[in-house]
This record gives C-alpha cells, structure tokens and sequence, in this order.
C-alpha cells in the first residue's frame, strides 16, 4: 500500500517503493562560458518518459576552487536557489551563475522556479554546497516530468530532467548523490544513486585527487 506524504523536505520524500520508471544514472553537459570558465549543466536519467522528478539528496559535490555565483544575491556570496539566477546586464547573469533545480528554468524563468533548499543546504549562500544536502521540488503540484536526453559526458541517453548547473574555474568536477521520482500524484516513488566526474571516470584517481570530496559509494 502506497504511503500518503506532503512534500515539505527530502526527509518527506523518503517513504515509498518502487515505480516503473527506473533511474539511470546523472549526466552532464560541459561546456565553456564567455567569461572562460568552465559550466556543467547536471541532468538526472531515467529509462522512460514518465518519470516525474521530486528530488535530489546525499550529496557530494565539489570542485577544487569551489563554484561561482553570478546572481542577484552575488553581493551576499551568491545563493543556490535558482530564483535567484535572473539576468540583468551588469549585474547578474544566469549563463555564469552556479544554482540547484528540479526542472525548472532560470533567467526569464527563475521568479517562477519552484525547486527549493533542504535546510541541510544552511542558508545556501556561498560556493559550496554542504555534505548530504539535498533540493526539491517545492511545488509539487507543478510536476517536473522529464524530457528525452541524447546524453552528456557519460554517454547516458534516455529521459532526463535538469537538476543543476556548476560554474568553477578548472576541468574537476565531482558529483554524486541520489534522486527521487515518481510518475505523477498518488504512485510510488522511485530511488536511485549515480555518480558524475570530470575528467572521465577514474582520472582523478590517477591524478591523486580522489580524495577531492568525501565520496562515499552506494550499493
């Protein structure tokens, strides 16, 4: 029998089974901003399209010089919530901004971005982002489904919905953590555990940086 919960944190989220959309893994798409620096737009896969993201939690996230904001908090040190991530010429630019999302957009769509913050996150000022934290969907009764996906630097192609984008100088990036999904109001909700790096799979190891965040592999 399927457990009734209200979506108010991560925690909420954690108390069902498992549905017909399985995930796959998180992927990212790499590239290279007009200020030089290096931008990974994080997606969460699945296996079928209808998937509908809740959240991501657990995670471990980082990069050697840490991310950078470029929001309208960025006086502040910047903020995770995407909300924020609103472009205005000369002073913010979501195109260089590090923010978490469950789907939603920025920029012309940030003010009405319904992903929100665990309170493990603290006050999501600053860049990084804490151990174990986790975002969610806000407004659950806007669903995020997700949307076909040709694959990023993982090669992971299925139906994929974003859930980041991390802006940093360099070419390290590790991200790990798990997701959460469903396929609608009223089904049982799916958990999954992916990892992420740059460079490929297995380089930081032999650059000695393994170590580079406390990773903590899942069965």
């Amino acid at each position: 029998m399927t457990k009734n919960f209200i979506i108010g944190s991560t925690t909420a989220l954690l108390l069902s089974g498992v549905a017909a959309a399985d995930f796959v893994n998180f992927d990212g798409i790499v590239s290279t901003n007009s200020e030089g620096n290096t931008v990974v737009q994080m997606y969460g896969v699945y296996d079928n399209s209808d998937a509908v993201a809740l959240n991501v939690f657990n995670t471990d996230i980082g990069a050697p010089n840490g991310f950078i904001h470029n929001d309208v908090q960025v006086a502040a040190g910047g903020t995770w919530s995407p909300s924020a991530s609103i472009d205005i010429p000369g002073f913010s630019d979501s195109s260089n901004d590090s923010y978490v999302t469950i789907g939603y957009g920025v920029g012309t769509e940030a003010a009405s971005n319904g992903s929100a913050l665990d309170p493990g996150f603290g006050t999501g000022i600053g860049g990084t982002i804490p151990v174990n934290a986790g975002w969610f969907n806000g407004n659950p009764t806007n669903e995020q489904t997700v949307s076909a996906f040709a694959g990023g630097v993982n090669g992971v192609s299925g139906f994929a919905v974003m859930v980041g984008q991390f802006v940093f100088t360099g070419d390290i990036f590790v991200f790990e953590g798990e997701m959460a999904a469903n396929e609608g109001a009223g089904t049982n909700v799916n958990f999954g555990s992916g990892f992420f790096e740059i460079p490929a799979p297995g380089a930081l190891a032999l650059l000695g940086l393994a170590g580079l965040t406390a990773r903590r592999r899942r069965d």
